[in-house]
């Protein structure tokens, strides 16, 4: 979903960093590597182990969730081109909208772009027990389309996603954006636009 349905990826960078540098936390490139496709809880795991902020993890995951719901309020949109292919792959396809991020964000997603329905399935962090990288929330997906892997195509735009397509069995393209074409060579195809 970030990165390439919704243009959030710059919202989430701009949300953390304003709210993380409060308590001393600064992220390097390896940190923003790992956090493009993570879930909350792997987020604030990461925060917690490599920087131990002096707040209570859950007024921070508060505080985090207020700003970010904000942020998306005021400024979230399309990912540039998605409504475009989307009218086009709709017509001759199902689709299912994969994302690490938690149910309560994507419904407030949902209130700013009715982006639910757009999709026959959506797959959020609370469907699957394991997450991005691991295969399971494409698996998910694809049993309940009743198809199998290869007959599936993911488009990801993060090293997490792609991993987890990949291991999931089914072709991945990945679009460049959240990450250089180089650190996307997993994948089984690259595009810098959609």
């Amino acid at each position: 979903m970030d990165g390439v349905v919704i243009d959030s990826e710059k919202l989430y960078s701009l949300s953390e960093t304003n709210l993380l540098m409060n308590y001393g936390v600064s992220f390097d490139d390896s940190d923003w590597a790992f956090i493009k496709g993570c879930t909350e809880t792997q987020f604030y795991d990461m925060v917690y182990k490599k920087f131990n902020p002096p707040i209570k993890r859950n007024l921070l995951v508060s505080k985090g969730r207020k700003m970010l719901k904000k942020t998306f309020t005021e400024k979230l949109g399309y990912m540039e081109g998605f409504l475009d292919i989307y009218s086009k792959i709709r017509k001759h396809y199902k689709c299912a909208l994969v994302t690490s991020t938690g149910e309560d964000l994507v419904n407030h997603i949902d209130t700013i772009l009715n982006i639910k329905e757009k999709f026959d399935i959506v797959i959020t962090s609370k469907n699957t027990s394991k997450h991005k990288p691991f295969p399971d929330p494409y698996i998910r997906a694809i049993k309940l389309f009743g198809l199998k892997a290869s007959n599936c195509l993911v488009v990801e735009d993060s090293i997490q996603g792609i991993q987890s397509g990949k291991a999931a069995g089914c072709p991945v393209v990945a679009l460049e954006g959240s990450f250089s074409r180089k650190d996307l060579s997993d994948a089984d195809h690259i595009i810098s636009s959609l």
